[in-house]
């Protein structure tokens, strides 16, 4: 029987439909039925896969349905339908990513043969079940689209709805200020500390670009199988073994002479990157037992360039102070002169960063299969805490020290099959997260030793925060998901456990730190200071216990019904609950009892709607709504254990109140022991609300889905995100507003230009006992519009595309980004609780941004003769191309240097308030950095060739990143006004409004890199 025609009519039946599959895995669904429309029970179903053999064995429901959950994302699948009277189904070449779950509407016609239908590049790719915002970058993109630092989780770059958050590779989604969640194979791989994905950024990568099969971007209405998170969810699969022996081997190298020089920098310093790994994979029993493992190593040396430019405070070019004169004498000047140039030069640093990835697969029968897989990172990288290329603020010596990190991820997880219509999958992970810092020796001995001082916003001290260990993080979980078939409804529903133990050493600013309003006043007390003067206007230092070790747990269940309730409409209808246990503090201070505990709500319930509606073939609008509750984070804990007057006391002792300068030490002492009295004292407090609430998300979308042609998909989503209850902080023991006081506001020569009056906050404070005591409130709220474009063009004659446009506008009243969402520790508002008048376009505001990635391999001839094969043909270009506009940096500020009204609360605040030293008469957050625009490329030789009948393939590779080498500033000098004259506020234009980095991830840098490479693959 030719069964040509028919199998071209069956295609039009065949329709993938990706509804949201668990996380980490994937599925096929469908109906069958006969030629009539019937239902087919009782039919007989098999998937196969080309490497792993038969992998599920089902039957038909009453409806005709059937379901097979939880298998392994990857290409090669085949879908088998048998039943007594009818030809038999085969549809192969079947390709399922993370996240999919492919419904296949079969009709079986009356005979005894067997009907093929190859779907390969002709399947719709229309998702008519599905209601999140998702996309997938799939394993040809990640193996051939050029990636600077091969980490993985940058290619969600490539994607909608989701930008830089800053500029050390963390990601926002939907104006979300970090709290995403990053998952590999389903298990939580999240840092509970930072938030962060395990690691955090300054490494190389957490898991090796070749141990990785694919991912899935969540952006936004994601099911309610995912939890803890209110931004986006990254779910990461890696590879498997198969029947066929497969793997690669890879070396990268870069050096200096390949280098652009970068903007901030007087010099190219000498860097020099290797990188090389392998990868095999297989089967120890045929269809049954399956290895892979993953070798990657990375060593890098990669010097610091580091100077100070910093308007009115220091000379870059003679490397002296700005204003230091009498009552100091010129010996005295020349003395704190003689610190400064070692801040101009090259700061030695290095890295290495070492992988290790190994996974098993065992296929005990067609209901019951195991795996087990293991992942390793060691990071070490003396002075590698700062990982910018080059610095305008000394931070290479002041922010940095030598950085640690060890990473562990195991994984078990069995997935049974009791019936073909119950699929249950149980995961254990387990996970640690090691991240210590210490003092680099080398870099103490040319200036102050431990001690850190500031001198008119110049620090010139060590970092505060070291030695640290922060965190030491082991975490266990236990998942449970489920999946039941009933008639025309999917039920999927679930557990999660998670136990999660930080232990942290961390006390800042053990050593001390002094600060001083301008030069001379630090020269006074530098050298000479015979009579032992106190010149500083602020002192402060912590004591106390390093140590905090505490545990976060968690607990989460779901439900969720999928309801085909036409052939045209699916609903998919759930809910979440998120719960996290509340915390008793081994300390409480008696004053303030609310720092014995954080109160946790237990009403966390998150409902989770979505709508996907099929108006034809090639057509399908979607629509969703969710709430998605943020996660409790490490980070805040550790500073709710520590700060509470008692167990750690930062003491922080101001020029202005004189019981408290007699008690402050003479420079360069620090205090032996935390100063005593109720008129001394001014420890710091941090405490949760007791009616804190769990912030959360509001999101919703809708999206109109076209298929434009066989290979072209365009999506259109309208986004909306509100976050709700977020986290900010108030100073409880802060002093009422007096009365006003009125500033002179004058131009760049001093002439008078008009007035400001703001009210000022004066001493004493109502307790006198302690300084601020900060209460972590909800008082925070953020709101997200955008548009988001894709278009996709899957893999056909050579070519593959993916475009993606955003349009987006986010407004908050103090959000800030990811590095302020995790501690609550300092205030940020200009005035004590009045966050709305913070509120403005945010931070994280990017109106446009467009991603445009492509990959082409063109066939110059048919031919396979050796002319053809090595040097015609095997060719390929990729590039992806970000064109992004600027967005808000920070506001104007004022830097006060001379003393202002008597009596101010903080001398270094025109308000006499510790919050925001914002400009209080200019728009929040009104200085912009510029638009970016990058290209990165990669230009590919392929040289085929056989080893004893085995296909193997060399390719050389050339990659540029940043093109162009077109750049943009990343940090904006924030000075427009300065008080050196009391209650004047004087211009500064020349410290106002430029570029002072040009940061970029993984090179600290965005001047253009140049790569070679090769890689063997079998």
């Amino acid at each position: 029987m030719n069964s040509k025609p028919l199998a071209a009519l069956l295609l039009f039946a065949w329709v993938p439909l990706y509804a949201q599959s668990a996380g980490g895995v994937a599925g096929i669904a469908g109906v069958v039925r006969d030629a009539s429309g019937a239902v087919v029970p009782n039919a007989k179903v098999v998937i196969s896969s080309a490497g792993q053999g038969e992998v599920r064995s089902l039957t038909t429901n009453d409806s005709g349905v059937f379901a097979a959950q939880a298998l392994i994302p990857g290409s090669g699948y085949k879908v088998t339908v048998t039943s007594t009277g009818f030809n038999t189904y085969e549809a192969g070449n079947l390709v399922l990513a993370v996240g999919q779950n492919l419904d296949l509407n079969i009709s079986l016609t009356i005979g005894a043969s067997v009907v093929t239908v190859e779907v390969s590049g002709t399947a719709s790719m229309v998702s008519d079940t599905k209601s999140d915002v998702s996309t997938v970058v799939d394993s040809h993109q990640l193996e051939e689209l050029p990636v600077n630092g091969r980490r993985v989780d940058s290619f969600v770059l490539l994607t909608p709805g989701v930008t830089n958050d800053a500029t050390f590779g963390l990601l926002t989604f939907r104006g979300v200020a970090g709290n995403n969640s990053f998952l590999i194979d389903g298990n939580d791989n999240t840092e509970q500390f930072y938030d962060e994905n395990a690691g955090r950024t300054r490494i190389q990568s957490q898991i090796s670009q070749d141990a990785v099969q694919e991912f899935e971007v969540v952006s936004g209405d994601y099911s309610a199988e995912y939890g803890r998170a209110m931004g986006g969810v990254v779910n990461t699969v890696t590879k498997s073994g198969t029947n066929n022996i497969h793997g690669s081997g890879f070396y990268y190298f870069r050096s200096t002479g390949f280098d652009a020089r970068d903007p901030f920098s007087t010099f190219n310093p000498s860097e020099k990157r290797v990188e090389g790994g392998a990868t095999v994979g297989g089967k120890f029993i045929k269809d049954k037992l399956f290895y892979l493992v993953n070798f990657d190593l990375t060593h890098r040396q990669f010097p610091m360039v580091d100077s100070y430019v910093l308007s009115g405070v220091v000379n870059p070019t003679t490397q002296t102070w700005v204003g230091c004169g009498a009552p100091a004498t010129p010996a005295q000047c020349n003395a704190i002169n003689g610190l400064l140039p070692r801040f101009y030069g090259q700061i030695p640093r290095t890295d290495a960063n070492d992988l290790a990835f190994g996974r098993l697969d065992y296929h005990a029968s067609d209901k019951n299969t195991f795996t087990a897989e293991f992942n390793f990172l060691r990071w070490w990288s003396p002075n590698g805490i700062q990982t910018g290329l080059s610095s305008t603020s000394g931070a290479a010596i002041t922010g940095n020290g030598d950085d640690s990190v060890r990473v562990r991820n195991g994984k078990l997880g069995w997935t049974s099959v009791p019936t073909s219509s119950f699929v249950n999958t149980f995961r254990f992970g387990w996970d640690t997260d090691r991240q210590a810092d210490s003092f680099d020796q080398a870099e103490l001995g040319g200036g102050l030793g431990y001690l850190d001082v500031s001198v008119g916003g110049v620090q010139l001290g060590p970092a505060t925060y070291l030695p640290r260990v922060e965190p030491s993080e082991t975490r266990y979980e236990i998942s449970d998901d489920a999946t039941m078939v009933k008639s025309n409804h999917t039920l999927k529903f679930g557990f999660n456990f998670f136990t999660t133990e930080d232990y942290n050493y961390y006390i800042s600013n053990a050593f001390g730190s002094y600060t001083y309003l301008n030069s001379t006043q630090f020269a006074l007390d530098y050298s000479g200071n015979t009579a032992g003067l106190k010149s500083w206007s602020g002192y402060s230092q912590t004591f106390g216990n390093p140590i905090a070790d505490y545990r976060i747990t968690e607990m989460a269940g779901y439900f969720l019904d999928q309801w085909k309730a036409s052939p045209k409409m699916t609903l998919n209808l759930g809910v979440r609950w998120d719960k996290s246990r509340s915390l008793n503090f081994p300390v409480t201070n008696p004053d303030w009892p609310a720092t014995g505990y954080i109160h946790t709500p237990n009403a966390n319930f998150a409902p989770r709607l979505g709508l996907a509606y099929h108006l034809d073939d090639k057509t399908t609008l979607r629509a969703g709504y969710g709430i998605f509750y943020a996660r409790l984070l490490g980070g805040l804990i550790d500073d709710l254990w520590t700060t509470n007057g008692i167990y750690q006391i930062a003491d922080s002792l101001t020029a202005t109140n004189p019981t408290q300068l007699a008690a402050g030490p003479v420079f360069p002492s620090a205090l032996p022991a935390a100063p005593t009295g109720a008129s001394v004292g001014a420890a710091t407090i941090q405490f949760a609300a007791p009616n804190l609430k769990t912030p959360y998300s509001q999101q919703g979308n809708v999206t109109l889905e076209r298929q434009l042609s066989r290979d072209f998909l365009l999506s259109v989503s309208g986004i909306f995100s509100r976050g709700v209850h977020l986290m900010g902080s108030v100073d409880l023991n802060a002093p009422a507003a007096t009365s006003p006081y009125t500033y002179t506001i004058a131009d760049a020569n001093g002439n008078p230009t008009g007035s400001f009056t703001t009210p000022i906050y004066t001493t004493p404070r109502p307790s006198t006992k302690y300084g601020a005591v900060i209460e972590d409130t909800n008082g925070v709220d953020s709101v997200y519009d955008a548009l988001a474009v894709t278009l996709n063009k899957r893999l056909s004659h050579g070519v593959q595309m993916l475009g993606a446009y955003t349009w987006a506008h986010q407004i908050d009243d103090g959000q800030g980004q990811a590095s302020n969402a995790i501690f609550f520790s300092t205030i940020t508002t200009l005035y004590n609780g009045a966050n709305s008048l913070e509120r403005a376009s945010g931070w994280l505001d990017q109106r446009h941004r467009f991603v445009y990635s492509f990959v082409w391999s063109p066939t110059v001839t048919q031919s396979s003769n050796g002319f053809a094969k090595y040097l015609l043909n095997n060719w390929q270009l990729s590039a992806i191309t970000t064109l992004a506009s600027g967005r808000p940096y920070t506001s104007p500020t004022i830097r006060v240097s001379s003393a202002g009204p008597t009596g101010l609360l903080n001398t270094s605040y025109i308000d006499g308030f510790s919050g925001n030293s914002r400009v209080p008469f200019l728009p929040v957050n009104s200085i912009f950095t510029p638009a970016s625009y990058r290209a990165d490329a990669r230009l590919t030789k392929a040289i085929p060739f056989n080893v004893k009948d085995r296909e193997v393939r060399l390719t050389l590779n050339f990659e540029v990143f940043n093109v162009s080498n077109s750049w943009a500033a990343t940090a904006m000098a924030s000075q427009a006004y300065i008080e050196s004259t009391k209650g004047v506020l004087t211009a500064t234009p020349t410290a106002f409004g430029y570029g002072t980095a040009d940061g970029g991830f993984p090179d600290g840098t965005q001047a253009r890199r140049l790569q070679i490479s090769a890689r063997i693959s079998f």
